[in-house]
């Protein structure tokens, strides 16, 4: 009977690629959530500033004020939540056991909708 030892595969080998497979899954969840949480950003700021545009020219109604000021919080929040985000990386469970932060509401806006992805393309 011959062995083949260059076929052999031990239990310390299957756990390291396993943990390999372990962070190469998680870093892509944090990418996505990292990318998507920046193009929300994008987003709403783009929206703040158009509004603020017209708050300055003193041409937006007492509704694109609201919007503005409701539009800057939500703003705030998504920042936050990019910057937690960032230092998900950090914590003590990395990349085995994992805190994810609570991504904020998306907001609806009419001027600027989400693009909504063909997946049958």
């Amino acid at each position: 009977m011959n062995i083949d030892w260059s076929q052999l595969i031990t239990r310390d080998m299957k756990e390291a690629s396993a943990a390999v497979a372990r962070l190469n899954e998680v870093q892509a969840q944090l990418t996505s959530r990292s990318e998507a949480a920046a193009t929300q950003i994008l987003r709403i700021q783009d929206r703040v500033e158009t509004l603020g545009y017209g708050i300055d020219a003193g041409v937006a109604t007492p509704q694109d004020e609201a919007e503005q000021q409701t539009l800057a919080q939500v703003l705030k929040a998504w920042k936050t939540y990019k910057f937690m985000l960032g230092n998900v990386s950090r914590q003590a469970g990395w990349p085995l056991s994992l805190d994810w932060p609570e991504q904020p509401m998306t907001p609806e806006i009419a001027a600027m909708p989400e693009r909504v992805v063909d997946e049958t393309i």
